[in-house]
């Protein structure tokens, strides 16, 4: 039996392929502001007096934003705007930004420099609108895919003197795990914002809970894999999490799978993948802990242990017989 009290949430598809339409410079590039409207018009097509948040894709706001001056962006402002418009929905977006450091000694180890802004980080983010004054909340993802999104810091300084047109070295990150505030009218609805390649790790989404999430969220990019096994994998992953929390998961997908996933693992909804759409779900909130929530990977640690044990075993015993 799901558990807890339940909220209306809406996740979007907007279904722009990542090597062909979504970035700027690609052969069919869909102009950003089109993008956007897309998203907004999927959304108000799902909408219903009860919605209480929606839920768009990773890098759904694709062009780069200034931390420090986010406010300002016309995407910003073209959200708060919609919001205001639907008072009592609060909206979970994948975003790009930049932060700043004011030297050398305050920057991360991931942080870069140019001469005309100096030390900065780039992050592949997420950006919560609890209501349309509310002030932006920001997520930076933490987990990173080797070899793309991070890279050895040796490898990295290698690469910044090679110039291979686009950005190079590894994206910022942040220790902490994120919980959004509750929207008002759904006072029980504390969305965890997991972008992509996040849900993989049991340990790592166990570590929301207890910061207070009642929800999971799911912003990805699964067109990165085409038509092949991966993107059906990290569905699966979703499940798991469920499981291990005993969370619903919203998951809004670029394209892939968008839908959503009960606290039993079970996949309740799920829009077909290749067209713009999106999915409205009932979802429930639960606030209690899990046994894995509180002590964690158990049997993992177990294993490895056992495993020690063995080894040794192994080698020990044939000395043990000779003597």
């Amino acid at each position: 039996r799901e558990k807890g009290p339940t909220a209306e949430v809406v996740v979007v598809q907007p279904n722009f392929d990542p090597y062909a339409e979504k970035f700027s410079g690609s052969p069919n590039y869909v102009p950003y502001s089109e993008q956007i409207t897309q998203m907004l018009t999927l959304s108000a097509q799902h909408l219903t007096p009860q919605t209480r948040l929606i839920v768009w894709p990773e890098t759904a706001l694709e062009e780069t934003h200034w931390e420090n001056t986010i406010e300002r962006q016309p995407d910003i402002q073209r959200v708060r705007q919609w919001l205001s418009e639907h008072p009592g929905v609060a909206l979970l977006t994948g975003i790009t930004t930049i932060g700043s450091y004011p030297n050398k000694e305050a920057a991360s180890e991931t942080a870069r420099y140019r001469d005309d802004v100096g030390y900065y980080d780039v992050y592949n983010a997420a950006a919560y609108f609890a209501s349309a004054t509310a002030p932006v909340a920001l997520y930076h993802k933490s987990r990173l895919v080797p070899g793309v999104e991070k890279i050895p810091p040796v490898l990295s300084s290698v690469l910044d003197n090679i110039n291979l047109g686009g950005f190079v070295g590894s994206y910022g990150s942040q220790a902490e795990r994120t919980v959004y505030a509750a929207p008002a009218g759904a006072p029980a609805l504390r969305p965890a914002p997991l972008i992509c390649y996040e849900s993989i790790y049991g340990d790592f989404v166990a570590e929301y809970v207890p910061n207070g999430a009642t929800l999971l969220t799911l912003s990805t990019n699964d067109a990165w894999w085409l038509d092949s096994p991966g993107y059906r994998q990290l569905l699966r992953y979703g499940s798991l999490r469920c499981i291990e929390t005993r969370r619903d998961l919203a998951r809004a997908a670029n394209t892939g799978y968008t839908g959503f996933i009960n606290q039993k693992g079970q996949i309740t909804q799920l829009v077909p993948a290749w067209v713009p759409t999106a999915s409205r779900g009932l979802v429930h909130l639960n606030d209690e802990q899990t046994f894995y929530v509180r002590y964690g990977e158990l049997i993992g640690r177990g294993a490895q242990g056992l495993a020690v044990l063995l080894l040794l075993g192994a080698v020990v015993a044939p000395l043990v017989r000779k003597s």
